[in-house]
């Protein structure tokens, strides 16, 4: 089996085991990379690739917006669906604008919310998981 797809088999292995917060972890992790690398895209004059990778982060904005149960989380899960919305709106500005400062103040909050969601205590997300079906596709 080469390379490439024992990576892709070990990765859909890591989702389909991965609890509610890991997948979470996950989500951000791809975002913030694909983030900086969009930057980089942009600092070099890069704007298809960089395009491309603003795409992508909009893409898991979309998936955290389409799996958010704000009715179970309360206000907290009202507040991350603005947050999520914030973020959307502000990566298509950077990929229109192809402005890197707008890229670097969504990496910087995606960082801290994925802090947060990093040092969230178990028992307290299972009863605050506003997250609650998180899917993801290959």
């Amino acid at each position: 089996m080469p390379l490439q797809n024992q990576y892709g088999v070990y990765e859909r292995t890591n989702v389909q085991t991965a609890d509610q917060q890991k997948l979470i972890l996950m989500l951000y992790d791809g975002l913030i990379r694909y983030l900086n690398k969009a930057e980089q895209k942009i600092a070099a004059q890069d704007y298809e690739a960089a395009h491309n990778y603003l795409i992508r982060g909009r893409n898991i904005v979309s998936e955290l917006l389409a799996t958010l149960k704000p009715e179970k989380a309360g206000e907290v899960g009202k507040n991350l669906r603005n947050l999520y919305v914030y973020i959307f709106n502000r990566i298509v500005e950077a990929n229109l604008a192809k402005d890197p400062k707008i890229v670097a103040e969504v990496v910087q909050v995606m960082s801290t919310l994925r802090e947060g969601w990093a040092n969230m205590k178990p028992q307290t997300r299972r009863h605050q998981d506003p997250n609650a079906r998180i899917s993801i596709s290959s």
